[in-house]
């Protein structure tokens, strides 16, 4: 009796063999005969794949957006503080009768 040696599917080894199918140096057909894997778990495994890399690649860019976001705001908020300097030195400038000059 041939018994064949068992070893555990885990993330890095289901991610090596995503990978050679990706890239197309293995066929599925092939690889499920090989592995004694069915057809049908080895596509799960793809779809999974996929989704998490959809996830991470959204998350990246909401990361972006909120990154851009949060420097549109600090950008408004200086110059906000500008306008208001500028409009106390006018003020400044008009109380004392000097006339405007460029500040």
């Amino acid at each position: 009796m041939e018994t064949k040696e068992f070893q555990r599917w885990t993330a890095r080894r289901k991610v090596e063999l995503l990978l050679q199918l990706i890239r197309g140096e293995r066929k599925l057909v092939d690889v499920c005969r090989e592995h004694d894997l069915k057809q049908s778990e080895v596509e799960g495994w793809m779809d999974t794949f996929v989704k998490g890399g959809e996830r991470s690649l959204k998350a990246r860019a909401e990361d972006e957006q909120a990154a851009h976001e949060a420097e549109v705001r600090e950008l408004r908020a200086k110059i906000g503080e500008l306008v208001l300097e500028l409009d106390a030195r006018k003020k400044l400038a008009a109380l004392s009768g000097k006339p405007e000059t460029a500040f």
